[in-house]
């Protein structure tokens, strides 16, 4: 997380962008090492670039098979104690970012996503 911080602002992304960035980035790869091992650590390897406004994102890896794309949206209507446990970061991650993909390939997750920022954004 230290390394994706430094990325994003050493590439002037502005604040807002970089902390929904950043909190996509730990909410899928802390589910992947969570939920997604067989035995062992997964292997996992992160992406990003920035360019044109535009922070793109890239996460593979060898866990098992789970498309996030496909989990049911948590009911945020619910009293909090009446809320089944889990979904909610997967739901921040869907709502914050403006595009998401995911394909297995390979006995691979690979998930992509990205958000677009105001070049002269300033916080």
């Amino acid at each position: 997380m230290d390394s994706a911080e430094a990325f994003l602002a050493g590439n002037a992304v502005p604040d807002r962008a970089a902390a929904q960035m950043l909190v996509a980035l730990d909410e899928i790869v802390s589910n992947i090492f969570a939920h997604g091992a067989r035995e062992g650590e997964p292997t996992v390897t992160v992406a990003l670039h920035v360019a044109e406004g535009r922070i793109a994102g890239e996460i593979v890896d060898d866990g098992i098979a789970f498309n996030p794309l496909a989990a049911a949206a948590p009911d945020t209507g619910l009293a909090i104690e009446d809320r089944p446990i889990g979904g909610l970061g997967l739901h921040i991650v869907r709502a914050t970012m403006d595009d998401i993909r995911y394909d297995r390939d390979h006995g691979q997750n690979r998930l992509r996503f990205h958000k677009i920022f105001a070049l002269n954004d300033s916080d």
